[in-house]
């Protein structure tokens, strides 16, 4: 059984070679560690960082251990380092216990513990690369950790990815939008053609339809009939949604909401196993309670469109300093806020300095956070590919105008070059139906979608049998609020939350409990808040602080004058 946590410390002996996780090479599909012992013995090459997918790749040789992610960072690597000491590992609740158990020191940083109370999609994740955890930083998703094999207490270094390296020569938008689309028709091609089970989220918006017309763009080189080993679903309780779904899957012949038992298909989680899954990859990392279901299994996968927002505007195009200001009241702590957004500038304009110089910052800190924690949510608990998500669509919509970005032109020229009907369908609202301008202004990628390669195969382990768990979404509710309540007399004492949030929170997880489920999964943002702060104060040598009486006052003043800073 894959454990669902990856850590490797200062203490144990390197690996010569491991994958957790999936990862793309070429039009070739690895799954796990199993699937790469396989794909070293055929193509007698290894897996670099940066490379698509969503996974965490060791490779050792005499020299040096080098441990890094994929291109999205979907799959985060916490780098811990205190003295000569240091922890790698996708979990950073499991790194601080880990340090804590063996006697080193974990210190919480409130700034950015405070900066789990911004509301919204911007604080709902990490905002920066500091964590909770003074001694802990976030990996850029751009870097690699090199371990010098002289002595394993020599204290890691990060560099760019050879993706990232090599990301800096490309110059033209349409020459790396071509060179996207060619390569991931073949990779559709590679999937089509195999026997694993597939499904297919199908909404009524843009970039479910831009994986989709990828996947008619494959099956005419490969076999039309090929898209129906794919089972396309959508959420009936979207009404608008489910309609244009629904629209879609019959002009296209699709397989459309067809259940059936599936030997291949991932079992459920146990309820336990699913809880401490989610505090594992969630906690610290990604506030609203989300729950793993099941297992991820060598046999199967699931395509989803997370990526789409990162060739687009997805914040307000109104300035860094600008945007951090809107947000100034959702924090207690005046001083904490500066801090925070001290970080934030400083943690872009580090980013800035790798293949993304040209890019604009809130555009940028989209990708390395909201799309890296929430987009990356999904491919942490099963195996998602995400074609949006791709270092090359990365490179092509880098090189775009604010013009192009500003009016979705990347996307269109996907679905365009795949699928001129699949694009000129009604989409769930009018505003997202390409107009005569995208289409004027399309580039012009037959010639590559028709060059594609479809010679791929997929690495994969055999599948062992694993019996269905007993996880529910309202037992694990009931986890999650014992949890909370488990630690919210200790965290009221500490004055670190005011009493309000403390007390919305507990009314919050009590319903939810009650109901079994919240209105929305981002309800719990201030539970696990609160959850996050009572498992670090059990680890860390002292306690939190709160800020002083006069730092209080100070802030409650500050709060009442908009757009301070």
């Amino acid at each position: 059984m894959v454990p669902h946590h990856f850590l490797i410390s200062s203490l144990d002996p390197m690996p010569q070679h491991y994958l957790h996780g999936t990862c793309w090479q070429d039009e070739d599909f690895i799954l796990a560690d199993g699937g790469y012992a396989q794909y070293r013995a055929v193509r007698n090459a290894t897996i670099q960082a940066g490379q698509d997918g969503a996974y965490i790749v060791a490779n050792s040789t005499e020299r040096e251990t080098v441990i890094g992610t994929d291109f999205s960072g979907y799959h985060k690597l916490f780098l811990y380092q205190h003295a000569g000491h240091w922890i790698l590992s996708n979990s950073l609740i499991e790194t601080a216990r880990f340090a804590a158990a063996k006697g080193l020191p974990v210190t919480i940083d409130e700034s950015h513990l405070a900066s789990f109370f911004i509301k919204g999609a911007f604080g709902n994740q990490l905002t920066s690369l500091r964590t909770s955890v003074k001694e802990i930083r976030l990996v850029p998703a751009t870097m690699e950790v090199v371990v010098p094999r002289v002595s394993l207490k020599s204290n890691p270094t990060v560099r760019l990815t050879p993706a990232a390296r090599m990301a800096q020569g490309e110059t033209r938008y349409g020459a790396a939008l071509r060179e996207y689309l060619r390569l991931w028709v073949g990779r559709m091609a590679t999937v089509l053609q195999s026997d694993l089970s597939m499904s297919s989220e199908l909404t009524g918006g843009q970039d479910s339809r831009a994986v989709l017309a990828l996947m008619l763009a494959a099956a005419r080189l490969v076999g039309v009939d090929s898209i129906r080993r794919i089972n396309f679903t959508s959420n009936e309780g979207q009404t608008n949604d489910f309609a244009v779904a629904r629209e879609i899957a019959e002009r296209f012949h699709l397989r459309f909401m067809t259940w059936s038992d599936d030997r291949r298909s991932p079992p459920l989680l146990g309820l336990v196993e699913a809880y401490e899954k989610w505090k594992s990859l969630c906690l610290g990392v990604y506030a609203p309670s989300y729950f793993p279901r099941r297992r991820p299994v060598p046999t199967s996968i699931v395509f989803g469109g997370s990526g789409g927002e990162g060739h687009r505007r997805f914040y307000p195009d109104i300035g860094l300093d600008r945007f951090l200001a809107l947000h100034r009241n959702h924090i207690p702590s005046a001083a904490h806020f500066r801090t925070l957004k001290n970080a934030i500038a400083e943690d872009l304009a580090f980013l800035q300095q790798g293949p993304e110089v040209s890019v604009d910052p809130l555009v940028l800190h989209y990708r390395h956070f909201r799309d890296r924690c929430h987009g990356g949510r999904t491919p942490q608990y099963t195996n998602l590919l995400s074609p949006l998500s791709s270092a090359s669509l990365r490179r092509a919509s880098s090189l775009c105008t604010p013009d192009q970005l500003d009016r979705r032109q990347v996307v269109a020229d996907i679905l365009i070059n795949a699928s001129r009907e699949l694009a000129s369908m009604p989409f769930d609202t009018p505003k997202k139906s390409f107009v005569a301008s995208h289409f004027d202004e399309v580039i012009d990628a037959s010639d590559a979608i028709g060059s594609a390669r479809t010679s791929g195969r997929v690495f994969a382990a055999a599948s062992e049998h694993a019996a269905s768990g007993d996880f529910t979404k309202q037992k694990a509710l009931h986890l999650l609020r014992d949890d909370f309540l488990s630690h919210y007399d200790t965290m009221g004492r500490t004055g670190f939350f005011p009493r309000s949030y403390l007390e919305e929170a507990k009314a919050v997880v009590e319903e939810a409990a009650r109901k079994g489920r919240f209105s929305h999964p981002v309800e719990g943002c201030s539970v696990s808040h609160v959850i996050l702060a009572g498992e670090l104060s059990g680890l860390a040598r002292e306690d939190i602080r709160r800020p002083s009486t006069l730092e209080a006052f100070r802030s409650a003043i500050l709060r009442r004058l908009p757009g301070r800073i």
